[in-house]
C-alpha cells in the first residue's frame, strides 16, 4: 500500500489522488494540478514583499517529481498556472525553457484561470490553451460552478487547506473538497497559501 495517495473510482473510473495535491486520471495517463503561480516570488517582491525567488525553482522540481512517479501522456493545469499576466515577460530565459523542456515530451493543456486569463507570451511555452476541458463526463475548469449536473468537475482556485490541532497549536495541510459531482484540487504550487475547507468561500 502506498502512504502517498489515495485510489477512488468516479465513474467507473479509476484516480489516484497523490500528497502533492495533484491527480491521476490512470486509464487515460493523465495528470491533473492546479494552481501552480509561477511566477508568484516575483509578484511579491515587486510590492515591497521581499521574499527568497526559489519558488519557481521548488514548483517546478515537485512537477518534474511527480511527472517521473506517473509518467503521463496528458497534463492538464487548472488555471492560475501563472501568477499574473506578465508572469512570463518578467522570467528568465532558463525559466522559460525549463517550462518548454516539459511541453515538449507531455501534452499541457492551460486552463484559464482569474490571475492568468489574458497571458502574454503564451506562445513561448508551448501546450493549449482553452478556458475549459469536457472530456467524456469530466469536466475540467479553474473555479467551481454551482450548477448541479450529471459531469464530474475538477476545479481549483481555492488552495483549500485544513488542519490537525496538536497541544493546542494548528498544523495547516493542503487537502482535496470531494463532493458527489465534484473535486476541488489545493494549489500545488510554492507560496500559494490556502483558505479553510470551513470558511465560508468553501461552503
Amino acid at each position: 500500500m502506498n502512504n502517498y495517495l489515495v485510489s477512488k473510482i468516479i465513474f467507473n473510473h479509476e484516480f489516484l489522488f497523490d500528497i502533492t495535491g495533484s491527480i491521476f486520471f490512470k486509464k487515460y495517463k493523465t495528470l491533473i494540478l492546479a494552481d501552480l503561480h509561477f511566477g508568484k516570488g516575483i509578484s511579491l517582491n515587486d510590492v515591497g514583499n521581499i521574499l527568497p525567488l526559489y519558488d519557481f525553482n521548488e514548483t517546478i522540481e515537485n512537477l518534474k517529481k511527480i511527472i517521473k512517479r506517473y509518467n503521463p501522456s496528458t497534463i492538464i493545469s487548472l488555471g492560475d498556472s501563472f501568477h499574473n499576466n506578465n508572469t512570463l515577460l518578467n522570467m528568465t530565459e532558463e525559466q522559460i525553457n525549463n517550462i518548454k523542456e516539459l511541453t515538449r515530451k507531455i501534452r499541457f493543456i492551460w486552463i484559464n484561470g482569474n490571475h492568468d486569463h489574458d497571458l502574454c507570451n503564451k506562445e513561448k511555452i508551448g501546450g493549449e490553451f482553452c478556458n475549459d476541458l469536457k472530456f467524456r463526463k469530466f469536466i475540467f475548469r479553474h473555479i467551481k460552478t454551482s450548477k448541479i449536473t450529471d459531469q464530474f468537475e475538477f476545479s481549483g482556485h481555492y488552495h483549500p487547506k485544513t488542519y490537525l490541532k496538536i497541544n493546542k497549536i494548528k498544523y495547516y495541510y493542503k487537502c482535496f473538497v470531494v463532493g458527489k459531482n465534484f473535486c476541488i484540487l489545493p494549489s500545488f504550487g510554492h507560496y500559494t497559501g490556502g483558505i479553510d475547507i470551513k470558511s465560508k468561500e468553501l461552503k
